[in-house]
């Protein structure tokens, strides 16, 4: 039987989306337009920092802390303020706040009521372990996965070979019965062909950059692949 294992953020649960309502609310709450020119501007200067800072993450350069506890850090920086208490109370809230959103991608519950019907599914994801779970608890989605491997959990970070071997191990499967379905080319896509697996590359934004072994443009066509 295939494991399918789905990417988590930008991939099931909208990542774009769910940190954007957090960072309004912060703006709101924290009185942020003392410092920038408005909302929009907030949350430029977070997707720029936070985009550098996962990239970083990705490939080894920096841990969890440094994301953690610099990443508002930086954002203020940017808009010379350089309140350090200010920064930890914004860092402490979205860390509360972020992942107990609930908006998923498009057709992302309909499409795991389906294949769950079929196959095994899993999560592996280079998140952090008690993020990623509050994510698919406050979702409702958790319920959908038999096994959550995350970076921290495995001890390495996607697009290592070393994740994709460790997951193989941890569910008991056999290589050309895995597949990942992810959005993120490098990580993904990438990791999953260097370790043998199978990918499906989640491509929303229609981009033609590359290609995988299977593309999908919206989550609704991935049962046609497989059923």
């Amino acid at each position: 039987m295939k494991k399918l294992f789905f990417d988590l953020d930008h991939t099931l649960w909208d990542y774009e989306t769910n940190a954007g309502v957090t960072l309004l609310d912060m703006y709101r709450a924290f009185e942020l337009d003392r410092f920038f020119s408005d909302e929009a501007h907030f949350t430029q200067i977070f997707k720029q920092q936070n985009d550098q800072l996962w990239h970083r993450y990705n490939v080894g350069e920096i841990d969890k802390f440094e994301i953690r506890n610099h990443r508002f850090g930086y954002i203020m920086n940017a808009v010379k303020n350089t309140d350090l208490i200010l920064s930890q109370k914004l860092s402490n809230q979205f860390i509360i706040e972020c992942p107990r959103k609930k908006v998923l991608m498009p057709n992302a519950r309909k499409v795991l009521d389906r294949l769950s019907k079929d196959f095994e599914l899993g999560i592996i994801t280079n998140g952090f372990d008690d993020t990623q779970n509050v994510k698919l608890k406050y979702s409702e989605i958790d319920h959908y996965f038999k096994w959550v491997v995350t970076s921290e959990s495995s001890g390495h970070r996607k697009p290592a070979k070393e994740i994709f071997d460790f997951t193989l191990d941890y569910c008991g499967g056999i290589l050309g019965d895995m597949v990942i379905i992810g959005d993120n080319l490098q990580t993904d896509i990438l990791g999953a062909d260097h370790a043998g697996w199978r990918s499906v590359w989640y491509n929303p934004q229609k981009e033609s950059t590359a290609s995988s072994q299977w593309q999908v443009h919206d989550l609704i066509e991935l049962p046609a692949l497989f059923l």
